[in-house]
């Protein structure tokens, strides 16, 4: 199946897109997949916070 037509599933809503549209973050060893900049900049905030709760 070519990139074009495989569907994926948004990391955070878990909505299904084609993965040649999604937008991409790459995590520790791994790559989140997205399907817009609303899930994308939770997915960042969630992130930061996980961090900042690791070093406290």
């Amino acid at each position: 199946m070519s990139e074009d037509k495989e569907k994926i599933a948004c990391h955070i809503c878990k909505t299904e897109i084609p993965k040649a549209a999604a937008l991409h973050a790459e995590g520790a060893e791994y790559v989140h997949h997205f399907c817009n900049i609303d899930c994308l900049d939770y997915w960042k905030k969630q992130n930061k916070e996980e961090e900042k709760a690791k070093k406290d």
